[in-house]
């Protein structure tokens, strides 16, 4: 029985369909394959799926693992933040306020969502700096 997910893919080279292609079933259902973090996020996402999207079991587990390992490959070696609560109701507000910005709505988003004009403003100015920030390689010095 394999101990860790690089002894069923080669990892070097983890393109997210492949590494679930080669695993069994019995390898899927193995603690071992999963690191202990990356269990509870497949183990979290497949209720939820199951419970909230009314998924059969084992379809969810399987669209969870899949998931998680796409997560795992663009994502994996990176420390990474994740907010909860509000701070995680407020970020996926603000990006749904850019994204549904088209120049001249700020009114109605203010009403829709509770908010003034100016936060709105603000909220759109700082989700821009973020999607710039992330599209810009930064330069040594500068």
């Amino acid at each position: 029985m394999p101990k860790c997910l690089s002894d069923v893919v080669e990892t070097s080279v983890m393109e997210s369909q492949h590494v679930l292609s080669g695993m069994t079933p019995d390898m899927r259902e193995s603690q071992g394959v999963w690191p202990k973090l990356l269990a509870e996020l497949v183990d979290v996402l497949a209720d939820h799926l199951e419970v909230d999207r009314q998924m059969v079991s084992e379809e969810a587990m399987a669209q969870a693992q899949d998931i998680i390992v796409v997560i795992a490959h663009h994502l994996g070696g990176r420390s990474i933040y994740l907010p909860k609560d509000d701070r995680l109701r407020r970020a996926i507000r603000d990006a749904a306020i850019y994204r549904a910005f088209d120049g001249s709505n700020h009114l109605e988003l203010a009403r829709r969502v509770g908010l003034t004009t100016a936060q709105i403003y603000n909220i759109i100015s700082v989700q821009r700096r973020l999607r710039q920030d992330r599209g810009q390689v930064s330069l040594p010095g500068f």
